[in-house]
């Protein structure tokens, strides 16, 4: 084949690519715009006038135990409902819906503080809790043994979203809620055709925590194993530090008391999480 016949070969194989793609293109815009936008325009008008009855009776819902991972946070009431369709806090083209926003705050009274040791622990935490947008502030320093340790410091106000968002190349509209429980992350993509109000009463049942049925029936197989390994993993951790606690308190032989107790023991109520007010 002469280089004039590639190049020809190559174009004439570049437009059909172009073809396919600008086709493919139509049929997904044709596929929004007659089933997506619809099921979007609805959800929103739904979830909008719940938002306006929920702000207007100033319905307060409580919160007894938000977290079993930090237990000092207690009581919270879940307040203060706004809905929008731009990320932010306005309004986009209700003809061109491509996200809708509810988030709500879960607040309790004050802050509470705990202190953390060893770099990488440390670490962890910071990127945890940067990624639930909590209010807090942390306060590293190198301690009397010379252990890396920081306090922190967690204000008693979580954000939470509830975000119905069109994942366009595949003609799903997807759910993801952020922070409602434990500061957990929940996703899951609906066929257009599925999303009615019977749907949408669902996820507001739950999101006003009157059930939690529409959470706890869609955790797969999967899923549970993938929790259940990573909590067998958070174990073999914690043990590991207990392990390399008990060593340098063996070397040591000496154990120096901290407020009438061990530092062995206040160690291991900081791991544990005993320690925590």
């Amino acid at each position: 084949m002469s280089v004039l016949d590639q190049l020809r070969s190559e174009a004439s194989q570049k437009q059909d690519n172009e073809v396919m793609a600008a086709s493919q293109t139509q049929l997904l815009e044709n596929e929004y715009k007659a089933n997506i936008l619809p099921k979007m325009q609805k959800t929103y008008l739904f979830l909008k006038e719940v938002i306006e009855h929920l702000n207007y009776l100033e319905k307060e819902i409580e919160v007894e135990e938000y977290s079993h991972d930090y237990p000092q946070i207690g009581k919270l009431a879940q307040t203060n409902y706004k809905i929008n369709t731009d990320g932010y806090s306005g309004f986009a083209d209700f003809n061109r819906l491509m996200q809708i926003n509810v988030t709500f705050t879960c607040q309790g009274h004050g802050d509470f503080s705990f202190t953390l040791e060893g770099k990488s622990r440390i670490e962890q935490e910071v990127s945890f809790l940067n990624s639930t947008n909590i209010p807090f502030t942390w306060n590293q320093y190198v301690g009397t043994r010379g252990v890396e340790s920081a306090t922190f410091v967690i204000t008693r106000k979580i954000p939470v979203r509830f975000r119905f968002e069109v994942d366009y190349q595949h003609s799903k509209i997807k759910l993801l809620i952020n922070n409602h429980e434990n500061f957990n992350v929940y996703s899951k993509s609906f066929d257009p055709a599925t999303v009615n109000e019977l749907l949408l009463d669902e996820v507001i049942r739950f999101m006003l925590r009157q059930d939690s049925d529409f959470i706890r029936l869609e955790i797969s197989s999967q899923d549970k194993l993938r929790i259940q390994k990573k909590a067998e993993e958070e174990q073999l951790q914690r043990a590991k530090w207990l392990e390399e606690i008990a060593a340098e308190e063996a070397k040591t032989k000496k154990e120096t008391p901290v407020n009438g107790e061990s530092i062995f023991l206040n160690r291991i109520k900081s791991l544990t999480g005993l320690s925590k007010k």
